[in-house]
């Protein structure tokens, strides 16, 4: 079954006199549980995609179906829901907040939520045990190694056990020990928990692993592959 389902999806972004057209009727079916990526040279349109995907940005035209519904009319307020009960994020750059602590960081999606403290700390533990993270728990983000960081980032998107996890060059700026525990880290979680993940990643590393590659090139599907 689709999780995720786009129609002729298009983005167009004005700069000054210019259009520069990021998304050109794409069509793409991502399914439950699927471990795919999204790849393509700079500039084809993949962290557009994922902003679509992740109802962090509107099309322009054509319609963006998540779990079956149309989520492109969806208001600011929804959208908002969606993505907090839902949907998790993986950043290059991890995007965790300086001030907290890693435990902190990952508490805050409950928080939002209107979780407890207590209960949030709990679930927000669990989930830093599960990435290998849990003895730094009171390390704020300065304190810790790149790929803690992401660790913590990988925590992060999962506290709220979402239905799809979005991550955007998650391995970019890893060393090669980092990328490979991570993305193992990644994949067992799929393996095991059927989260889906959808990548945008230039990595060889991470694209041997993935079950599906699709290519994108000038703001259209130019292709795929499935991994053996």
């Amino acid at each position: 079954m689709a999780l995720i389902e786009t129609k002729n999806l298009s983005k167009n972004y004005h700069l000054g006199a210019s259009v520069v057209h990021a998304l050109a009727s794409v069509n793409l079916t991502v399914a439950r549980g699927e471990f795919v990526a999204i790849c393509g040279p700079s500039g084809s349109g993949k962290t557009t995609l994922l902003n679509l995907m992740g109802v962090i940005d509107a099309a322009d035209e054509g319609e963006m179906l998540f779990k079956g519904k149309d989520v492109s009319g969806l208001s600011d307020n929804h959208k908002t829901e969606l993505r907090n009960n839902s949907i998790g994020f993986v950043f290059q750059k991890f995007n965790l907040i300086p001030v907290l602590t890693a435990l902190e960081n990952v508490m805050l999606p409950l928080q939002i939520q209107s979780i407890s403290p207590g209960i949030a700390k709990t679930i927000a533990m669990d989930r830093l045990k599960q990435v290998g993270i849990s003895d730094f728990a009171g390390h704020r983000p300065d304190k810790m190694s790149g790929g803690q960081q992401q660790r913590v980032a990988v925590a992060r998107a999962l506290v709220i056990n979402p239905s799809l996890v979005i991550a955007d060059e998650p391995t970019a700026n890893l060393d090669s020990v980092t990328a490979k525990s991570i993305i193992d880290l990644m994949h067992d979680i799929n393996r095991t928990q059927g989260t889906t993940f959808v990548f945008s990643t230039h990595d060889q590393r991470l694209l041997d692993r993935v079950q599906r590659k699709v290519i994108l090139k000038d703001g259209r599907i130019n292709g795929g592959e499935n991994n053996g």
